[in-house]
């Protein structure tokens, strides 16, 4: 199965509220789920044995979920700043299904000769709705040094899951560093760790054929921003 790539377009609407004195925010944002109509070519040769035309060319509709976050920050004191966020994105409700692929598995029968799969299967689906929470500190330590860290947590979205994501969620902790070298340029850099969620991998029928466990990962970044004052 091959599917192109593209761009489409959704929107997102929002409300926030804020009170500089204490460097107070808070917002609240929707954004809209995306439909892509995307060109599609799939192949199963198997289907050959059948006499049957094992190739297909046309479009597939991917319909990338919506998503709902809420970010907000208040100062502690003049020189720290507390920050959180929350995320949830409706995963249980996409999936990729090539119409070739789909058909083809609705016809595949069990011993007793019954539709093993009447709907046929999704290439690819998740059981769960994805949350995802951060919270944070920023410490301002002179005029040129600040700091920061998060302790962060994603739920994933099921397990099993699919081959392509192997994980069910991951906590994260992270440290930053902000120096300012003059008025208008500054360094920034910051290190992420995720510690992944164990979770079995499943093909589209359901069969498990992977066991990942105590698996991890860095994220590194550095930025150099020049602003004019």
């Amino acid at each position: 199965t091959h599917i192109s790539a593209g761009q489409d377009y959704g929107w997102l609407a929002g409300a926030s509220y804020s009170k500089p004195e204490i460097a107070l925010q808070a917002a609240l944002t929707y954004r809209s789920e995306i439909e892509h109509n995307l060109s599609l070519s799939e192949n199963f040769p198997a289907l050959a044995l059948k006499q049957m035309n094992p190739n297909s060319v046309g479009e597939i509709e991917i319909v990338t979920p919506k998503s709902v976050n809420f970010d907000f920050q208040t100062g502690i004191n003049p020189t720290t700043l507390a920050t959180a966020k929350v995320r949830w994105v409706p995963w249980s409700d996409f999936s990729i299904k090539p119409p070739l692929y789909n058909a083809t598995t609705k016809k595949a029968v069990g011993a007793d000769f019954k539709p093993l799969y009447p709907n046929g299967l999704n290439l690819i689906d998740y059981s769960d709705d994805g949350w995802a929470a951060e919270v944070g500190l920023g410490k301002k330590l002179s005029n040129q040094w600040a700091v920061s860290g998060s302790v962060g947590w994603d739920s994933g979205a099921g397990d099993p899951t699919t081959t392509l994501g192997p994980v069910e969620g991951h906590w994260n902790v992270g440290l930053g560093a902000k120096y300012n070298a003059t008025p208008e340029v500054a360094v920034s850099a910051g290190v992420k760790y995720l510690m992944f969620g164990d979770a079995k991998s499943k093909i589209p029928n359901g069969d498990l054929v992977g066991d990942f466990q105590n698996n991890d990962a860095w994220i590194y970044g550095l930025r150099l921003t020049y602003q004019k004052k």
